[in-house]
């Protein structure tokens, strides 16, 4: 089972996603410049709010596990060094080496749920002895100084390996998975996949001058305390996401009731998690306008993108602005899909927006009225779908 969402958003003057010149995101589709929000940036707006709202696990991103794990060993009655030599002997074993700049953190970032964690700590436990082994004693200097011992290496054990990849992954986890380069065999292979957000017109990137007054300059000096300058643009995006729910269960060791969970935990999110770029300055907290949800049983799935291919623009003097514009395009385009590639294999359409039911054609039957309703009867297709 496959689920589709397709959203349309509209945001006020904003700098949601920037590049590495502090600008707004953008790419060319159709022939023509778009605002763009990356997918990176909306799944960590997602799993953002799975955390604010407490709605499931959510897993740590961070190259700060050592860190993390040395308050769990403290009872191991083991000197600061050789706590930390061996944790990071178990690091490099079974994750990823540590920074040579760094040496406290990991050389990458490692994404890790508390059930792999726990799993962790009871691995290092567990090989306790042969970690401290393999770290050598600290020595110490003629001047007194501690000296970095000769480190042995110790080879993965194939079921400490098993064991820390069976462990339970947080729904965030198995939801848009993880990769270790180094160290294939912990990769998890993504169950939801989240295209770049791209605007449905042609947008030019904008430009503000501003400054700011020195409250304590006397009145006789004129002028800024500081003045600069920050890019923006406004644009209405068309976001799609896709979630397989048969991988999303494997991914979380066939647990049903967990699987659920998540999927009704992203189609929450998906709606309301927004990036947090730049909001204090622009506050650009605006709602989606549509969201349509499509659950197949089978056939395959299909990003609408294609319907603004031909970027959407609103004529002078007529009654439309760029939701409706947008909306309109969407609908459309899937009515044309239908045509073409037909209808099996869809269980359920659930759809809501803000007021736009002229614009709805074919998917107007599938309008559940409000948000909550909306996802309330994509999440009874679900599971009532037989596929637990």
């Amino acid at each position: 089972m496959k689920i589709e969402t397709h959203v349309i958003q509209n945001f006020a003057p904003s700098c949601l996603n920037r590049d590495d010149t502090n600008t707004p995101k953008d790419c060319e589709f159709g022939g023509v410049r778009r605002a763009r929000i990356s997918s990176q940036c909306i799944k960590r707006a997602v799993r953002q709010y799975f955390r604010d709202h407490s709605l499931c696990d959510v897993g740590t991103r961070t190259k700060r596990l050592k860190e993390t794990l040395a308050p769990r060993l403290a009872d191991l009655s083991a000197s600061e060094e050789d706590l930390s030599a061996a944790l990071n002997i178990f690091l490099e074993t079974y994750y990823s080496k540590m920074d040579s700049k760094r040496p406290e953190e990991t050389a990458v970032l490692l994404y890790i749920g508390e059930p792999e964690l726990a799993e962790a700590e009871q691995c290092v436990r567990e090989l306790w002895d042969d970690l401290v082994q393999a770290a050598g004693p600290a020595k110490k200097s003629a001047e007194g100084a501690a000296k970095k011992p000769k480190r042995r290496s110790l080879g993965a054990d194939p079921e400490i390996s098993k064991r820390l990849r069976a462990a339970g992954l947080s729904p965030d986890i198995g939801l848009f998975g993880r990769m270790l380069a180094e160290l294939p065999g912990m990769n998890v292979e993504a169950a939801c996949q989240v295209a770049h957000a791209i605007s449905t017109h042609r947008v030019d990137l904008e430009m503000d001058f501003y400054t700011a007054v020195d409250d304590l300059n006397p009145e006789s000096e004129t002028g800024a305390g500081m003045m600069g300058v920050t890019h923006f643009n406004s644009a209405c995006f068309y976001r799609y996401a896709l979630l397989d729910r048969d991988d999303l269960r494997r991914n979380l060791n066939g647990d049903s009731a967990v699987t659920d969970q998540a999927i009704a935990a992203f189609l929450e999110a998906w709606v309301y998690a927004i990036p947090t770029g730049k909001q204090n300055s622009m506050a650009a907290q605006n709602l989606p306008s549509l969201g349509l949800f499509v659950v197949r049983e089978d056939g395959a799935p299909c990003s609408l993108a294609n319907a603004f291919a031909a970027p959407v623009h609103v004529l002078p003097g007529r009654d439309e602005d760029l939701i409706g514009s947008s909306t309109q395009a969407l609908t459309d385009y899937w009515s044309k899909l239908q045509t073409v590639y037909g209808s099996d294999g869809i269980a359920t359409l659930s759809l809501f927006h803000d007021g736009r039911e002229a614009r709805l054609g074919d998917l107007a039957p599938a309008d559940k009225g409000s948000v909550r309703a909306a996802l309330d009867a994509t999440m009874k297709a679900i599971r009532s779908s037989g596929g637990a």
